[in-house]
């Protein structure tokens, strides 16, 4: 039974512009190694979505639609298992807002940073294969991962509004994952996101962030042997901003809650859906993002 729903991942559904924020139940639950996953998805967003957290925005609102495709390979890593992902997007839509006191409006269309992640769990995941895992019961699992944003979006350091932020971003987290019986299960993660400068904000000024904590947590109820359920929250703080020096008004203290559901079919194919919105929100955090995913599984 339990090999079966692990299957069930989709590993990206919100678009990398709002990453920092996103809620991705089931992300430490251990994969039976020589697993290839691709997915496709899309995701609308809408509201006050901060494209860019070193800007110092006031009423934006956007609706901004997301196409992501992710692989993801898992595998063995000192004895434990592990999985790694490649996730880029193409991001189009409309942005408006005021900026530095000024109004601007965009329209974008073009790629956004890529992401890649590397987990691995710690306790509780030792490396199998899918047919290993047949009737297994896990008990309390620890992951960690390691995820690295580069800085390959579409950028024009002459425009305030951009969908890449020019320069390189690194989350290292921890996750936690408590089985209840054999139909629930708590998750809980702590994270922290690390920016680089970016020196080439409106051409030639250098914008700094300070660290951006990240906490989820998720309450999952499993169904049957073909899906799950959960319901999400996350929490960020931090992010402070500075413009070659000065320092912005752009603490973050944002709260999210949603709800994600998926079902697999045969022969490897699933679906994925998932819903969000903002609850408590100081810089960038209003916004509703919906998203449908398909997913292809094949190997172990």
């Amino acid at each position: 039974m339990f090999t079966r729903y692990f299957f069930f991942l989709l590993v990206a559904f919100a678009p990398s512009l709002a990453a920092a924020q996103s809620l991705e139940p089931r992300l430490y639950v251990p994969l039976p190694t020589g697993l290839n996953v691709v997915t496709a998805s899309y995701a609308n967003t809408r509201g006050e979505v901060v494209v860019d957290a070193t800007l110092p925005i006031e009423d934006a609102d956007a609706e901004l639609h997301a196409t992501t495709a992710a692989y993801v390979r898992t595998f063995g890593l000192a004895g434990r298992s592990a999985q790694f992902q490649l996730i880029p997007s193409w991001v189009s839509g409309r942005v408006t807002a005021a900026v530095a006191g000024q109004d601007t409006t965009r329209e974008l269309d073009g790629l956004a940073d890529p992401l890649l992640r590397l987990a691995v769990n710690l306790v509780g995941g030792p490396a199998r294969r899918r047919a290993e895992l047949a009737g297994v019961k896990f008990a309390t699992i620890i992951g960690a991962s390691l995820s690295l944003v580069l800085p390959l979006g579409e950028y024009d350091n002459d425009r305030y509004i951009n969908i890449g932020a020019n320069r390189w971003s690194l989350k290292p987290e921890l996750g936690i994952v408590q089985p209840i019986g054999p139909a629930w299960a708590i998750e809980g993660y702590a994270g922290v996101w690390l920016f680089g400068e970016n020196n080439e904000y409106l051409r030639s000024s250098t914008v700094t962030q300070d660290p951006l904590w990240t906490f989820q947590g998720h309450f999952i109820r499993i169904l049957g042997r073909h899906g799950w359920a959960a319901l999400d929250a996350t929490l960020v703080s931090g992010g402070t901003t500075s413009v070659d020096g000065v320092v912005q008004n752009t603490f973050e203290e944002n709260a999210r809650l949603g709800a994600t559901a998926a079902w697999a079919f045969s022969g490897g194919h699933a679906v994925k859906a998932a819903f969000a919105t903002g609850v408590l929100t100081r810089v960038g955090g209003d916004f509703d993002i919906i998203s449908i995913g398909y997913q292809y599984t094949w190997g172990g």
